[in-house]
């Protein structure tokens, strides 16, 4: 039995325990913390089963467990000499030898000969015995805690002492024995802290399997997953004792899990007068300010004049009163402004928007504004929208952008859009035109709902396209680690929106017309133009290249559909699918052969027409027969989106492809049968190219 076999695994438990940690860092902190810790028990040689962080707000925990007592030993082997030079004549050893078998504490009959590459050298072979876990650990923690980082770390006695808060509280425990070491002025022991108000004093941990349930004793459930179903649980019987069910969104669930440590849901009302304002208000006055979760009717999901708090200690009357108390100010601060805003339509409000900067070098809002509706006008012709919708997009786009001035939105800038859309339904506009204003700011995040109509559909387009064409054009395209203006989910949105309502449009398009809007006002030569053309529609390839990924589609299928022009997102989307679809497939085996063969003395073609007189073989009269006979129903079976047919008429070309190489001479001594041959290749070529660069699939088995 081996060394490390008679050592039992133990569990490691390392607690950081701290001031509060804001709520928006904690994730990121809980995957780092297991990523590094299994990253340094590898540098390490240390195995282990499995590795769990969990976090309050105070503290950051890690277990480690069946971590190996000691390092496996090692086999080292160190090349030397080469063995020529190793001995003389007389096969004494040299002072080559010598002086290697002294490096490595060797003596030189102990060293061995190995070959490499053919050649003979003196190798030392050295066993170097595991280390202790325990002896390693100081070293591991203090370099796992080195390696967390966050997006404004402070600095404690060194600028090697970084954390996000103040570090108040080591534990290190490896089975039961504390593990000493220090980190920005704290010594690691056994003991950790509980509740703030609710413990009475520090916590000794006798183990790690200790840990969650010595804390639990002083108020404090350390593991977050739990945390976060039991405040889940609260909310839904809190909320089923009223007569409703919580409207629970996830993102404020997690804020809320890293906000508290012991959580005790506090049910409170407000005032039904509140209910008048539009349910938006309400709903993002609880959620984003408050922090509160509203309670909405069971059956018809109204919201009732009830809302459920998460606090971080045990239920007081005096917890109930003050939330009560800050919400009902805050209702009423919304009131107040409500109805100040409803004073005035609001056109009058759009009027202000001369005051407004969107950009230093770009101009007010109201100019952003006057370029839209002139840009949605110009998307309605193209897109041939009928008269009414189209009359609805252009008014929607004059008054898109009056709600930011509001006394609503500058409060509560969350509310941009659904104010829009509130305002311009009380001033009398159609509903349509309302929202058209609501749905411009959709999609506003990744996985968030697009346009439903076609008129928020075209705004939309037109905001992002114009936004992004005027911020290229001054200079500000985001960078590897900078995007001040969202430009990348503003190009994600166009995408999105082109694929939802499969509009005949492409980006080339969208962004040429928003490019035309700036190049008066910003003075953009010809070359200025066509190179931002070339950057944005980079830039928009990227964007199309993950909503495909996205999708579920191959790399080397999306690089083939990409590889030539499209006529909008949803037909090149519908390309990829039928390419992957087949992508294992003989009929796809015949069109890549087909492609490939022709493609490759292709592009030697001056790009000319193919004369009929100059067919003098039969293969080559056949070919282009066919290719005449093929060309018309690719082209419409593209138009109807019959991308399998399409295929299938591709590969019918496969033949009289391989016939024609067999029996023609392409590159004929004669140059006019040389280039009326390469030309065919080059038209048939053209052919397969309006459907993918099959040359960029990758072969499939």
């Amino acid at each position: 039995m081996d060394k490390k076999s008679m050592v039992p695994k133990k569990d490691l438990l390392l607690e950081i325990g701290c001031e509060e940690l804001p709520s928006r860092y904690i994730p990121g902190a809980l995957a780092q913390l297991e990523e590094a810790a299994a990253s340094l028990f590898r540098e390490h040689r240390l195995a282990f089963e499995s590795c769990q962080a969990w976090a309050t707000p105070r503290r950051l925990a890690l277990l480690v467990r069946g971590l190996e007592a000691r390092q496996p030993d090692l086999q080292k082997k160190v090349k030397g000499p080469a063995l020529e030079r190793a001995y003389d004549a007389a096969g004494s050893p040299t002072p080559a030898l010598l002086g290697f078998a002294r490096s490595q504490g060797l003596a030189p009959e102990e060293l061995i000969v190995e070959t490499v590459n053919g050649n003979k050298f003196i190798f030392a072979l050295k066993e170097i015995p595991g280390q202790a876990t325990a002896d390693l650990l100081p070293r591991i923690l203090t370099e796992l805690l080195r390696r967390l980082s966050f997006p404004r770390p402070m600095y404690w006695e060194s600028k090697e002492c970084r954390f996000a808060r103040p570090i108040r509280n080591l534990l290190a425990l490896y089975g039961e024995k504390a593990i000493p070491f220090s980190y920005a002025g704290v010594t690691a022991g056994r003991s950790t802290f509980g509740h703030r108000f609710l413990s009475s004093g520090p916590v000794v941990v006798k183990s790690p399997a200790a840990y969650l349930r010595s804390l639990e004793e002083n108020y404090v459930l350390a593991d977050h997953e739990r945390r976060r179903e039991a405040i889940r649980q609260q909310l839904m019987e809190q909320a089923a004792a009223l007569g409703g069910r919580p409207l629970i969104e996830e993102a404020l669930l997690e804020e809320v899990t890293f906000l508290v440590e012991y959580p005790v849901a506090v049910t409170g009302s407000f005032s039904t007068a509140f209910l008048d304002l539009p349910r938006e208000v309400l709903i993002t006055t609880m959620q984003v300010h408050q922090r509160y979760f509203p309670v909405v009717k069971a059956t018809d999901g109204s919201l009732l004049p009830h809302f459920i708090g998460i606090s971080n200690n045990r239920y007081h009357e005096n917890i109930r009163r003050g939330y009560e108390k800050v919400l009902g100010a805050r209702l009423a601060d919304a009131r107040f402004f409500f109805e100040e805003d409803r004073k005035e339509p609001l056109e009058r409000h759009a009027a202000r928007l001369s005051e407004v900067l969107f950009q230093e070098e770009l101009g007010s809002l109201a100019q952003k504004q006057e370029r839209l509706v002139r840009l949605v006008r110009k998307l309605a012709q193209r897109l041939a929208l009928p008269g009414k919708a189209a009359r609805r997009a252009e008014r929607a786009a004059a008054l898109c952008k009056a709600d930011l001035v509001t006394h609503m939105v500058r409060e509560f800038p969350e509310l941009q859009g659904v104010m829009g859309r509130e305002y311009a339904l009380l001033s009398g506009e159609e509903p349509g035109t309302a929202r058209a204003i609501y749905e411009h700011y959709l999609p506003r995040f990744a996985g968030d709902e697009t346009p439903r109509t076609v008129e928020g559909a075209l705004l939309s387009l037109a905001d992002r396209a114009d936004t992004l064409s005027g911020c290229f054009a001054v200079g500000l395209q985001p960078t590897g680690s900078e995007d001040p203006y969202a430009l990348r989910r503003q190009g994600q949105g166009i995408v999105s929106i082109l694929l939802e309502h499969e509009l005949d449009l492409s980006p080339a398009e969208l962004f040429e017309a928003a490019l035309q809007e700036y190049a008066g006002a910003l003075s953009l030569s010809a070359g200025r133009l066509e190179e931002l053309r070339g950057a944005l529609q980079e830039f928009i390839t990227q964007r199309l290249r993950f909503a495909l990924q996205e999708k579920g589609l191959s790399h080397d299928v999306i690089e083939a559909v990409l590889a030539v022009p499209y006529r909008s997102v949803a037909e090149l989307s519908r390309r990829a699918a039928a390419l992957e679809e087949q992508l294992r497939s003989e009929l796809l085996k015949d069109v890549n052969t087909a492609y490939v063969r022709t493609a490759n003395l292709a592009r030697r073609s001056g790009g000319g027409p193919v004369e009929q007189e100059l067919l003098r073989e039969p293969a080559e009269r056949e070919l282009y027969r066919r290719f005449q006979e093929v060309e018309p129903e690719v082209r419409r079976a593209l138009q109807e989106r019959r991308y399998g047919a399409c295929l299938e008429l591709l590969a019918s070309l496969k033949e009289p492809v391989d016939r024609f190489f067999d029996q023609v001479l392409v590159m004929a001594e004669d140059e006019k049968l040389r280039r009326n041959r390469l030309n065919l290749l080059a038209a048939v070529k053209g052919l397969f190219n309006r459907f993918a660069d099959f040359a960029l699939l990758q072969p499939v088995d």
